[in-house]
């Protein structure tokens, strides 16, 4: 019997041994969850909408390298020969007054003047029909030219030497005109005017002058004699002498 007793009691503690082995392994592997945190969302901004999202900007594209622009090969002018025409390049024209300053119902002279500015002597047809003298208005309106009222076929081909200069001479009478000569012509009254002469289409600068009114005539000046106003002669002396 107390064999028996001892090995009951053994095997009670062999037991109570096994059951707290087990239960230290078990408690031993057995973690508390600790609950997941997710990051808060940003507070918004005054005035930002958070369901507004900024649109993606895609990157730019890569612009091509820019393309050649082939340019057109300059070509030189021509080399003026002697006797060849003379090109416009090779020429000034201007328009000479005879004086600055005229008076009502004078008819100024003006003189065209032609150079050869070049370094070959050429030829140019400088006659009436291609050589004008022009009137105009500080305005710019045309007033009067040589060849409205006198139209001219007339040609004189010149040859210029460099430096040589051709000059023609022309006359205003004072009185508008326009091309064709359009009837009545008016006279054109005190002001200040431009002169500009012109060679197919080479141009003068313009050169003012002014016309001023016509100074009164003086008390008695003008005016026919009294009847009986001829002087007789001294008494005593002989007459027809």
């Amino acid at each position: 019997m107390l064999a028996i007793g001892v090995a009951a009691l053994v095997v009670a503690i062999i037991v109570a041994v096994v059951v707290v082995v087990v239960s230290n392994a078990t408690g031993g592997t057995t973690t508390d969850p600790k609950p997941t945190t997710s990051a808060a969302a940003p507070t918004p901004l005054p005035g930002e909408n958070p369901e507004v999202k900024s649109p993606v900007v895609p990157p730019a594209p890569h612009a091509p390298p820019p393309t050649a622009t082939p340019t057109a090969a300059v070509t030189p002018p021509p080399v003026l020969k002697e006797g060849d025409d003379c090109p416009d390049s090779t020429l000034a024209v201007k328009g000479i007054t005879s004086q600055p300053n005229y008076v009502v119902g004078d008819q100024p002279k003006f003189t065209m003047v032609v150079t050869n500015i070049g370094l070959v002597a050429c030829k140019r047809d400088v006659g009436a029909a291609a050589l004008a003298a022009y009137v105009y208005g500080l305005d710019n309106q045309r007033l009067w030219s040589n060849l409205d009222c006198a139209p001219s076929n007339e040609t004189l081909v010149k040859t210029f030497n460099p430096g040589e200069q051709v000059t023609t001479e022309v006359t205003w009478t004072g009185m508008g005109s326009a091309p064709n000569c359009p009837l009545p012509r008016q006279p054109i009254g005190p002001g200040t005017y431009n002169l500009v002469v012109q060679l197919g289409n080479l141009r003068s600068a313009t050169m003012p002058f002014v016309i001023a009114d016509a100074a009164p005539a003086a008390p008695g000046e003008g005016q026919p004699p009294a009847p009986g106003g001829e002087a007789s002669p001294e008494a005593g002396a002989p007459a027809g002498n």
